[in-house]
């Protein structure tokens, strides 16, 4: 039979796994569409520090190598998406300012 502490390993590795995975659509959803407002960069922002705080924390205090890297990579996928919400809302100010203004002209836009 396997210890508890084994079955809580196994159990955090699988949902860790499974999390990594979730961030796929999220993340190629950003980078097929021009629109990301229905995305909230403040929560993945939060999710961001959260999982980095975790990281450090599971490095210095707890000293395990394999949850801090873990979270170094939730850390990393959070860190992306809020990256392309602003990267492709600067794109959607940048083409709305171009269209209502007749002084861009089409080179700068």
């Amino acid at each position: 039979m396997k210890s508890p502490e084994m079955i809580i390993f196994v159990a955090f590795a699988v949902a860790n796994v499974c999390r990594l995975l979730a961030y796929i659509p999220q993340i190629s959803i950003l980078l097929r569409q021009n629109d990301p407002a229905a995305v909230s960069s403040a929560t993945w922002l939060l999710f961001a520090v959260s999982n980095g705080v975790t990281a450090v924390y599971a490095a210095w205090i707890v000293g395990d190598a394999v949850m801090a890297t873990t979270f170094i990579a939730n850390t990393i996928c959070c860190v992306m998406i809020v990256a392309l919400v602003y990267y492709k809302r600067q794109q959607m100010r940048r083409k709305y300012r171009c269209s209502r203004s007749a002084d861009f002209q089409e080179s700068s836009c």
